[in-house]
């Protein structure tokens, strides 16, 4: 009986801060509001895969990696939309009863928009990486290896720092 008290305190400490979490207002710094426990610089958005960080790039190439982006951008926003959509369909598809054929097809079509978007992000990816100078793609090779090899010392430590002591 305690430990089912204690379980359902437990829960509900949990739940409560999940729900405070979400349900906080931040201030991104170009001024726009959003909620929610989101990802930050860095996180699990879908970033283009090329931090120009460090390049030194000159105002041409810059304007022309923003046309770029702004393109690939526009080009992702009807993406986004079916994928949304396709989200929605889900849910309201299974509150009831699971009917396996339906949910088979939503995750086709949404595999097939998450490819669309892959696509249109390598498509970017390309053309940014064609604005380089060769001097340039070297430095962000180099620059990706660090990022990639200080990410794998970081959950190489975590898992350290996780794994009990015997």
């Amino acid at each position: 009986m305690k430990k089912g008290i204690l379980g359902l305190i437990a829960v509900a400490v949990v739940a409560t801060g999940a729900i405070i979490g979400f349900s906080q207002v931040r201030t991104a710094k170009d001024g726009k509001t959003f909620t929610g426990m989101k990802h930050g610089r860095g996180g699990h958005g879908m970033g283009m895969g090329i931090d120009l960080r460090g390049l030194d790039l000159t105002a041409d190439q810059q304007a022309k990696v923003k046309a770029i982006f702004e393109a690939s951008r526009e080009a992702m926003k009807p993406l986004m939309a079916d994928m949304k959509a396709n989200h929605q369909k889900l849910a309201d598809l299974n509150k009831t009863v699971f009917d396996e054929g339906a949910t088979r097809q939503l995750a086709n079509e949404q595999a097939a928009i998450m490819a669309n978007m892959i696509v249109e992000r390598e498509r970017a990816k390309s053309q940014v990486w064609g604005v380089l100078t060769d001097a340039q793609k070297a430095k962000a090779s180099e620059l990706r290896s660090v990022k990639r090899e200080r990410r794998m010392m970081n959950k190489v430590e975590k898992t350290e720092a996780t794994t009990p002591q015997q």
